[in-house]
């Protein structure tokens, strides 16, 4: 891929390039070919901007229930379900 197709790409080359933003670090290129690509693309930059708020989200969430700040609990009903399913499979 030259420079030229780098920096003028299209939006299924700028959406790999914002799940690799996810990933890792983008290069000079790639950073401003997805910035003229957002420039010019609006449903692109809608989708570069919630990806960004999705990130955020589940990075937060993430760091709440790995700090043990929030727990989840199993509904009663949901958790006898599971272990007469979990009995009976351990009898087969």
């Amino acid at each position: 891929m030259g420079l030229k197709d780098t920096l003028f790409m299209n939006c299924a080359e700028a959406t790999a390039v914002v799940e690799k933003k996810r990933d890792g670090k983008l290069s000079f290129t790639e950073k401003v070919g997805l910035w003229l690509h957002t420039f010019y693309c609006r449903l692109c930059k809608a989708f570069f901007v919630q990806s960004a708020i999705l990130d955020k989200s589940y990075h937060n969430l993430a760091q709440r229930v790995t700090d043990g700040r929030q727990t989840y609990p199993l509904d009663p009903s949901l958790k006898e379900k599971m272990k007469a399913s979990l009995q009976e499979e351990m009898q087969k």
